[in-house]
């Protein structure tokens, strides 16, 4: 299941898994991923100073995927194939960026240099985009998308609005040329990867500038204002990259005959000293075949453990793996061990916002992620 929602939350990973025990499927065998836009209502009571959640929404939620999943079993069975078509694009920027200078804010205090949230042309991103079309074998029909790119879904302005972000652009894309298909976005390791849009010059006055730098040397360095058609230009060019990918010539092209699911969990105490929700860090995998592999955590993953995982999970030849982020009853931010000891938002800034206080073990953290995940394809 994919969502147009920041974080699918607890109390609607319960609601489904409760609606969907009555199918017959366990919750190994649901995966509940987020897209992260963060223009959807709340469904978090643990995130509840990013917003409160609505019960009555929470439930009409989980009711519309039950529904969803009673359709598919009363559907008759097609065979089918999946193609892979992968791409490049250049729509994401890193967020992570070192300032030499000292600093001063509510939530840090003082300190002499710092990892602030802006704008790091020099950091690394993920601008792999790639696409899987699930075809029909008798008449060639698409069925449905799954794509999958590595960016913050935080671009829309206005900021006070309801969208799904550039998930929604390419959605729109796809089934213009598909027809009215289910188009499920995998969101990649982005805790540090944000929009690179091209800003518009914005008219402010000598006071406005003089503001802006004041605050830029008290606090350090920030993302630049922007204005909507500065969203509306990038989330469209992104989409249209989307779609050149989907015109291509697949890449690779597999008739799977074996779908296989796979989990495992660890408790937050396992790698960090604190206190926190009543959430553990949980890892699912999904197999396709010989053809795909997606391994998903229940957190913000920083886009580090891409490489973490790749050097030490055993990888198939030929099967393409991808990992994705926002799964389920997200507790927060996964940093790795470097950006733990660099420290930042996706560090400490976090924590008041998804109900955690506390430190992340720089030497538990690895072992123990990648343990879990180890555990996650051993059950498949």
């Amino acid at each position: 299941m994919s969502f147009d929602l920041m974080v699918v939350g607890a109390e609607l990973r319960q609601a489904i898994h409760a609606g969907l025990a009555l199918h017959g499927f366990a919750p190994a065998e649901i995966m509940l991923l987020a897209s992260h836009t963060h223009f959807a209502p709340a469904t978090d009571r643990a995130c509840a100073p990013l917003g409160e959640p609505d019960a009555q929404f929470v439930a009409e939620v989980a009711a519309a995927v039950e529904n969803l999943v009673t359709r598919i079993l009363q559907a008759s069975p097609v065979e089918s194939r999946v193609e892979i078509r992968r791409g490049r694009l250049d729509h994401s920027v890193n967020r992570r960026r070192f300032w030499p200078l000292p600093t001063v804010g509510r939530t840090y205090g003082f300190r002499l240099t710092s990892t602030v949230m802006a704008p790091d042309p020099e950091g690394p991103t993920n601008e792999l985009a790639t696409l899987l079309l699930l075809r029909r074998a008798d008449d060639d029909g698409v069925i449905a998308a799954i794509w999958h790119y590595t960016c913050h879904a935080t671009a829309v302005i206005p900021w006070d609005v309801i969208s799904a972000d550039f998930p929604g652009a390419v959605r729109r894309l796809l089934r213009q040329r598909f027809g009215d298909i289910p188009c499920l976005f995998v969101q990649g390791c982005c805790g540090d990867i944000s929009p690179k849009l091209a800003g518009s010059p914005v008219r402010e006055g000598t006071a406005g500038r003089l503001r802006r730098f004041a605050r830029m040397m008290i606090s350090g360095p920030t993302f630049p204002p922007r204005i909507a058609g500065d969203w509306v230009r990038w989330s469209e060019s992104l989409a249209a990259g989307v779609a050149a990918i989907a015109g291509q010539p697949a890449d690779e092209a597999h008739a799977p005959k074996t779908l296989s699911t796979g989990a495992a969990q660890i408790p937050l105490a396992g790698f960090f000293v604190g206190s926190a929700p009543d959430k553990p860090l949980t890892v699912q995998a999904l197999r396709l075949g010989e053809a795909f592999e997606l391994v998903a955590l229940s957190a913000e993953v920083t886009l580090g453990w891409q490489s973490i995982l790749d050097s030490a999970l055993p990888a198939e030849e030929g099967r393409l793996r991808l990992y994705a982020g926002y799964l389920g009853a997200v507790f927060g931010y996964l940093p790795t061990p470097r950006e733990i000891v660099e420290g930042g938002y996706e560090v400490t800034g976090f924590q008041r916002l998804f109900g955690l206080s506390g430190n992340f073990d720089a030497g538990k953290i690895a072992p123990a992620v990648v343990g879990c995940a180890k555990r996650a394809i051993d059950d498949l």
